[in-house]
């Protein structure tokens, strides 16, 4: 058996070299073309931008009210959109709180409610250490759950309330929690 490569016929380097003038040619061909359409495609959008700034300077010069009517409607669309916009985000509602009043616990920040967390001390609700949590925690109220409000108190601009279960496990342990917490009777 005999490999074709180990012994090229003659004439066979000279067709390959015509076939790769013949591939060399039809790609310098392509590019050729390629180039002209971006040239072409270029001038346009330079033409159609030219044409939309002599429009605009024309609209200035000749009926200069619609011209600033215009950018006034603009900056008025602009400004609607920044005042007005926004989303949709609500936020828990607050109620007025009495002291020595019952009120029901449920954490708001759960679906359809859920237990709320009593901790010694105000101002502790964020705390990440599971461990400084743990040692702080006084009880986990069940939802709707109702409590009497002791005392409150304001720390790093939030309202918190010292409350007093009336039922169930926690019933009869103080403990502190946000004043969103709580749900008017």
């Amino acid at each position: 058996m005999s490999n074709e490569n180990e012994n090229p016929t003659p004439g066979s380097e000279e067709e390959g070299k015509e076939t790769l003038e013949e591939i060399k040619e039809t790609v310098e061909e392509v590019v050729e073309a390629v180039e002209e359409k971006a040239e072409a495609v270029k001038e346009e959008a330079e033409a159609a931008s030219n044409k939309i700034l002599s429009m605009i300077t024309g609209l200035k010069e000749k009926n200069p009210l619609a011209f600033y009517g215009g950018i006034g409607a603009v900056v008025l669309i602009f400004l609607g959109l920044l005042f007005f916009g926004g989303d949709n985000v609500g936020t828990a509602p607050v109620p007025t709180i009495e002291v020595g009043k019952v009120y029901t616990l449920v954490n708001p920040n759960v679906t359809g409610g859920g237990d709320v967390l009593l901790l010694q001390a105000p101002g502790r609700m964020g705390a990440t250490d599971p461990e400084l949590r743990e040692k702080e925690q006084v009880c986990v109220v069940k939802e709707h759950t109702p409590a009497k409000v002791l005392q409150e108190s304001i720390v790093a601009y939030v309202k918190y309330v010292q409350v007093e279960p009336l039922e169930g496990d926690c019933a009869g342990k103080k403990g502190w929690t946000t004043i969103v917490n709580l749900q008017a009777k």
